[in-house]
């Protein structure tokens, strides 16, 4: 880069770094650093990343992580310790491997500026631009994940219970811009991996075609499709989600074409907001990420600001609705239509009737029956991201009479209502 056009740079990058070091204006100070390493690759050594005082950072040294997103991390902690050659040096490594990497580029401009006695004051009034601001956004919400984000032995609240046949699932949090894997270990959750991810330009909640808004809800991966069967933008590969699901159609909402997929092989990563409504990650860690999705099985919990529980938490929360399933089953066995249907909220829709259409078709069925089984196998269970007081259950049913025999896969949606009962709002064949 010539003298001239770093100057002209220059104010840029330190709104940059300033952005940054505002963004720590309340964090503990450097003493007391620990040190956080990730496995080292055939390609590049391991990587030690600090974080000053108390604070823990959220990837354990066994979890699969964003390596550039650490070294970047590094990079900044180091400058913050005072050492900024050391910091640079790191910087210039780190785009030597990525050297599509914007926001690293910025950040070793910005400390070149430093060294040469250039104030770090957040100026960033004075050089908004429509090319900086995202990247300060990217800043933000990079280095605020790192910072506050503390839970080990803690799952997010939607992950109620995974089914056997579910190896892996996903939950992406649109709030912090991240997407995370986990593992399914004897039906719990253990975190695999943390990504940074780009979400819709307009926010969360889509609600209609092209309102580039990305959408929230319970979704499962219906395919995937290879990148070199797709335009550049896409990535190396990506994978379509059922949107809009049952739920959506009931709200109305429409659109599609909603995937997880990566970036054009010019770029690393896109600021926050910046798709027309899919999840997009850097084309390295959808790389990572892959492997582990299953059309037709891999869950993909996309919320906003989603809150984490305690592994006892969790468990209470699972017993409850479980409870609530298991005796819905056992109602419907005994033949009893009564019983078996308040088990349905009054604002029941599912399979084209309503609560009243519903009694009725119930009731005429189990009366003509002497017996009925009903086994549920491979249940899974998840809290809705934007629906309070409401589980998504799937299962596989096999149902058998004295007259009728049949298999398939249901799903359910239960709301809590009022009176503290959990009820089914809506019932699917899937």
């Amino acid at each position: 880069m010539s003298l001239v056009h770093r100057n002209l740079l220059l104010p840029v990058l330190v709104a940059v770094g300033a952005a940054l070091v505002a963004a720590t204006a309340h964090a503990p100070s450097a003493s007391g650093v620990q040190e956080l390493k990730i496995a080292s690759s055939a390609s590049s050594p391991a990587v030690a990343v600090t974080s000053a005082g108390s604070v823990t950072p959220v990837i354990s040294t066994t979890v699969p992580h964003a390596e550039s997103e650490l070294r970047l991390i590094n990079v900044i902690e180091t400058f913050r310790r005072g050492e900024v050659d050391s910091a640079i040096l790191e910087a210039q490594s780190l785009i030597r491997n990525n050297p599509n990497f914007k926001l690293a580029h910025l950040v070793y401009g910005d400390l070149l500026a430093s060294r040469a006695g250039v104030p770090m004051s957040f100026q960033s009034e004075n050089i908004r631009s429509a090319s900086v601001d995202p990247l300060m956004a990217e800043a933000r919400q990079r280095w605020k994940h790192y910072r506050t984000a503390q839970r080990y032995n803690r799952v997010p609240e939607l992950l109620v219970q995974l089914s056997p046949s579910q190896k892996n699932a996903v939950v992406v949090d649109l709030a912090e811009s991240r997407l995370f894997v986990f593992e399914n270990k004897d039906g719990k959750p253990s975190l695999l991996g943390d990504y940074y991810v780009s979400g819709g330009k307009n926010g969360a909640n889509k609600q209609r075609q092209g309102d580039r808004r990305t959408p929230v809800g319970v979704y499962f991966v219906v395919s995937r499709l290879p990148g070199a069967e797709l335009p550049d933008k896409y990535g190396p590969v990506a994978f379509p989600v059922d949107y809009p699901n049952e739920w959506d159609v009931r709200h109305g909402r429409t659109g599609g074409g909603i995937w997880l997929h990566g970036v054009s092989s010019d770029t690393y990563s896109r600021p926050p907001l910046d798709s027309d409504g899919c999840i997009e990650l850097s084309n390295a860690e959808l790389e990572l990420v892959a492997p582990l999705l299953e059309e037709g099985s891999t869950p993909v919990l996309i919320g906003e600001g989603i809150s984490w529980l305690s592994i006892d938490q969790m468990a209470t929360r699972r017993a409850d609705i479980v409870e609530s399933i298991e005796q819905w089953k056992a109602d419907w066995e005994s033949g009893e239509a009564e019983s078996y249907l308040q088990h349905y909220s009054e604002d029941f829709l599912g399979r084209g009737m309503d609560k009243k259409h519903w009694d009725a078709y119930k009731t005429k069925i189990n009366r003509s029956k002497r017996f009925i089984r009903v086994e549920l196998n491979d249940l899974s269970v998840f809290s809705h991201p934007h629906e309070e007081g409401m589980m998504v259950v799937s299962f596989d049913q096999d149902y058998e009479s004295d007259s009728f025999s049949s298999s398939g896969n249901k799903r359910q949606y239960w709301r809590l209502e009022k009176d503290g009962n959990w009820r089914i709002l809506s019932e699917e064949n899937i």
